[in-house]
Formats: structure tokens, sequence, C-alpha cells
């Protein structure tokens, strides 16, 4: 059969679906890759066959603050407290996410053209990463099967559940999400329905600890690292002579920029290897040039670097401090590597810390007790017996290459 996948142009979510796509590519099917301009090249580096649609992908959304919510908006997609989500407030999450969030990360431009090469490649199934939901649009459009795979936790999906709830099954007109997707859709002569947000199955290689309600047709599956084609340097095929520790702010934050009001990695990065001097550990810190002022002066025990695969780092880690995205948790997870964050405000990071917290794999810091935090976490070995049990949890789970058959059968029904 043939899969189009359908990513928007954020490195991170691209890399969680790859492993994916390969699985299907290795069981003999051909396999093409639909992303906005700005990330063919890296899509192409896979090894998949791409495809570019709509128009590049903004780097920046200065107006977008994040000091309160999310993206600088009224209301927070990640909220969790029972209280707080009435429905009324649901619809202003449904109307700010859908007119903000997803016309900024796959608009009108995307869709268009998803469907122009749909209709001419004739896809069997649409795999889309769960943020990009031009694809299940797409999917209706063209009339094939879909599944979307989770790159962070399912928070659409939860606010729908919650929402159906508390309104007795949708609100009619007064409901943003269908009324957003019905215009969409009723282009290419297609009605809402709730498959539309749920997909027609949903892959998730997220730990279920998090905590997210799961829906039907939920199918978990092994998260496999990938960090890119890289070459692993000799220094890193060597033992490290004192406990290396991995700093890194993570691909997501490079890739959207000021668009999700991190509008200055500098000042924090900095500080942070100033503090982590005083420690008798190797740091080795994955900041670009825009994360690092020139001139600055690096501590001797820091090992800077532009890049590296986490992949190829981690397993060398005691310890890793990141900013709670959920691809560096992820590959955290599947090395069993003690976490420490200092949590963004993206995608309910704070949320996901907690969690890996609760399992005693990690803990939440802040600037100002960073380094004790730390030393909590090297001068504790329960840290990484907790991190190894997660991990042989996530290796438990069935591989991408176990869920084809489920895809194909997914594919061949609707087809049927």
């Amino acid at each position: 059969m043939r899969v189009m996948v359908a990513t928007q142009a954020v490195n991170s979510h691209l890399y969680n679906i790859v492993p994916m796509a390969w699985a299907l590519r290795a069981a003999g099917h051909e396999v093409c890759v639909a992303t906005q301009p700005n990330l063919l090249e890296e899509a192409k580096r896979t090894g998949l066959t791409a495809v570019a649609v709509g128009d590049e992908l903004p780097a920046a959304r200065g107006e977008l603050d994040t000091a309160d919510t999310p993206y600088g908006l009224t209301h927070d997609i990640t909220e969790t407290d029972p209280a707080t989500l009435t429905a009324e407030y649901i619809r202003g999450v449904f109307a700010d996410y859908t007119s903000v969030v997803c016309e900024y990360s796959s608009n009108q431009a995307v869709l268009d053209d998803l469907v122009e090469f749909g209709r001419a490649w004739r896809p069997d199934l649409l795999l889309w990463d769960a943020h990009t939901y031009a694809g299940s649009v797409a999917s209706r459009a063209l009339g094939i099967a879909d599944a979307r795979m989770l790159p962070a936790p399912d928070h659409w999906a939860r606010l729908r559940t919650r929402f159906l709830e508390l309104t007795g099954g949708g609100s009619g007109d007064d409901d943003p999400l269908a009324g957003y997707f019905g215009e969409k859709l009723a282009k290419y002569g297609c009605a809402f329905d709730e498959s539309v947000v749920f997909g027609r199955a949903t892959i998730d290689p997220l730990p279920s600890w998090l905590g997210i309600p799961v829906e039907p047709n939920h199918w978990p599956v092994r998260h496999i690292p990938y960090s890119g084609p890289s070459v692993i340097p000799a220094w890193l095929r060597k033992e490290p002579r004192r406990r290396r520790v991995c700093l890194t702010l993570g691909q997501t934050r490079r890739s959207l920029g000021s668009a999700v009001g991190d509008n200055d990695d500098r000042a924090p990065a900095v500080a942070f290897l100033e503090a982590l001097a005083s420690l008798d550990v190797e740091i080795v810190a994955t900041l670009n040039a825009s994360q690092i002022p020139a001139g600055t002066s690096i501590p001797d025990n820091v090992r800077l670097f532009d890049y590296l695969p986490l992949n190829a780092l981690l397993p060398s880690c005691a310890a890793v401090i990141h900013y709670g995205g959920m691809g560096t948790v992820n590959v955290a997870v599947a090395h069993g590597v003690p976490q420490l964050s200092i949590p963004g405000n993206i995608w309910g990071e704070r949320g996901i810390m907690q969690a890996v917290s609760a399992q005693g794999a990690g803990l939440i810091a802040d600037p100002d007790n960073l380094v004790e935090k730390l030393r909590e976490i090297l001068d504790n070995d329960s840290f990484r017996e907790s991190a190894l049990r997660i991990r042989d949890e996530m290796l438990s789970r069935p591989s991408p290459r176990d869920l084809v058959p489920q895809l194909e059968s997914l594919a061949a029904l609707a087809t049927a």
C-alpha cells in the first residue's frame, strides 16, 4: 500500500514518526512524508521520499508570549483542574487553539496541497502527527484510512472527551472545534464527526504513567529514539573520566523559536553553565549560536556542541537536564537516564515532569536550586534504578514493526 505521512515543520515531530514510517517501508509499503518546505531537507535525510506542502512554517511569532499559558493564549489546553474545566472554558481553549495554533502549524495552504498531492499519488493510508490536523481533514477529503501518532500528551482528545461529557455530546453551533473542522471539511464535501479529532486509530509512543485517558483504537508502541543521520565522535565511544551530564534545551525550541514565546534562550543557558561549573562532572551542552552569545566564557568542565544526537549521547550520561519536552523525555526514558528539568511552557512540560518525578526517575528544579537538585540525583542511586525500571516498561511494548499489520487492516477496511 501507499502511506502518506503528514507532519508540521518541527524536527521533533518528524523524528517521532520516522521509526513508524520506516517500519512500514521495511514491510514493503511506499511511504512519502508531506511537510512544509523548511523541513523538506530534514525529511529527505531520513531516507524517505518527501514532498513539500503549503508555505514555510514561520520561524517567529513574537506576539505569542508563554509567560502564563502556552503560546500566550487566554486559555490553556494543558489545564487539568476540574473546577476550571467548564464547558465555557473548554470552548475558549478550542477557539484559541484552532484559530492560532492550528492555523499556524498546518493552515489551509498546507491542507490544499495535501489533498492535491493525495489525489495525484493516491495513498491508501494517511499517518499524521497528532498536532497536524490538516492530515486528519485531508484523509477524509481523500476518502482513505488515517491514524495519528502522538508527539506529546493528548490534551486535544482529553479536553474533547470532557467537553462532550459536559455538553451531552456537543453543543451544536456553539462548538468551536466542530465549527473549525466542519468549515475545512465542507470545502471537500465532507462533514465533521468526532473521528476527525481522535483519528481512526491512535499510535501512542508515550509512557502510560503520564496519566492521559486513552480513547478507542489506542495502540501503544515502543518509542524508538531517532535524531537524524549523524556520526558518533571518537571521544563519545570512550568511558567518561567523570560523571557526564547532558544539558539540552530541545529541538522544538530551536525549530519554533519565538513562535512559542521563548524569545531568548541565551541568558538562561549561560546561567546554567556558570552554575554547573562548580560541580565535579563533565557537562555536555547541546546549544547553538543563538543560545550562547559570542564571546561567552565557557567553564572548563563543559563540552559545547551545536548538535549531538541524544540517542548517541545519553547512554553515557548519569543525568540529563532539559526543559521538559516530550521528545527529550522519551529519549531519556529509552536509555534509563535520570532527568532534571526546569520546565518550559509549550505543551504542559511541568505536568510531564511531575509524572517523571512521581516515578522516582527525575526532579523539577528552578534556576536557583539547579545545582542542589542535580547533586541529589547524582548522589542517590534510586533515581537511576527508577529510570531503568521505566525504561524496561517501555521496552515491553510492541515495536513499530508489530503495528504494521494493524495499519494494513485499517487501510483494507477503509478500501472495502
